[in-house]
């Protein structure tokens, strides 16, 4: 899968090449994002969206290789024209930035940098790129435009850019971002049954999965934080060496999770952050984790859960 996306990822950027077409990168990650990708294209309709991860921007060649038109919701690649950008861990460095650590997300100084903020549909997208980007989801065309974002493969949020860019909101009735929406709403489903077994949750959660059950690891950091923890970590192999790393803390605690990642090459917000880094082995993601965890905590040991095929183990690392 992560073969075939570089793979059709070239073949976009190509694509725009040899069209002489406007090219943009966005965060493939959430609505924040997608929403962003959404409205380059409505600001230039035969324009070329290509998505990415943050932890891609510094290690793949390619994306810091190409001059891009317009990049959002990510740190900049080193040849960008026009960014748009919220969080504080990206150094800003394109020709033109609307950059805003205070926004609520990026979508929002994406609307001004692409003069939409008279456009009610632009509008209307951006407001929910808001309530998602912010944990304060009210409506359902948030929650929707959320599960339809996590429950798409990266072609799927290519597809799920165009159609929002045509149709706005109503794209939420097409048929392929139904399929999303549903398959999201399942794993959504069995990540609530994951987190019932967590119950209560100590004031500091450290998770490490031995492999990818296809939960919804963001969703269950909420779910914990609104159960009763101020901490959360989740550590979840990712393919062939990769390892993923989801943190979050609750607003009013004093835990910062990007300040964690960081060093592991992520970044985000301070409630709410992730990295992905390579390793060798298991044992060896630990011991990577292991002593940000100790600093960040001020704790000499650690106390993890380790979830396997046979169930959660508790255990203290030192």
């Amino acid at each position: 899968m992560w073969l075939y996306h570089g793979l059709y990822r070239i073949f976009l950027i190509i694509k725009a090449k040899l069209t002489k077409s406007e090219l943009a990168l966005v965060d493939e990650g959430d609505p924040d994002g997608i929403v962003s990708g959404a409205l380059f294209k409505m600001r230039f309709p035969r324009g070329v969206v290509v998505t990415a991860y943050p932890p891609e921007i510094k290690s793949n060649y390619l994306i810091r290789a190409i001059r891009w038109d317009f990049v959002a919701d990510l740190p900049c690649p080193g040849k960008a024209r026009l960014r748009a950008d919220h969080h504080l861990s990206n150094t800003p460095c394109a020709a033109v930035e609307f950059y805003d650590p205070n926004a609520p997300a990026s979508a929002l100084l994406a609307l001004k940098a692409l003069g939409l903020e008279e456009n009610p549909t632009a509008s209307k997208l951006v407001s929910l790129a808001v309530e998602t980007d912010t944990a304060q989801i009210t409506s359902q065309e948030a929650m929707d435009l959320e599960a339809a974002v996590k429950g798409a493969d990266f072609k799927g949020k290519l597809h799920l850019i165009e159609v929002l860019a045509k149709k706005g909101v109503d794209a939420l009735n097409d048929e392929k971002v139904k399929e999303y929406i549903e398959r999201y709403r399942k794993n959504k489903s069995r990540t609530e049954e994951f987190a019932a077994l967590l119950q209560p949750p100590p004031k500091e959660v450290i998770v490490f999965f031995k492999k990818d059950y296809k939960l919804s690891y963001r969703y269950l950091t909420i779910l914990l934080e609104k159960s009763g923890a101020d901490f959360t970590f989740i550590l979840v192999p990712k393919g062939l060496f990769r390892y993923r790393v989801y943190a979050g803390a609750k607003p009013e605690s004093s835990y910062n999770a990007a300040s964690i990642v960081e060093p592991l090459g992520g970044g985000g917000h301070k409630f709410a952050a992730g990295a992905t880094f390579r390793s060798i082995s298991s044992a060896n993601a630990l011991k990577k984790v292991l002593p940000l965890l100790k600093q960040a905590l001020g704790r000499d040991s650690i106390d993890i859960i380790v979830v396997e095929d046979d169930g959660l183990k508790k255990t203290t690392l030192s």
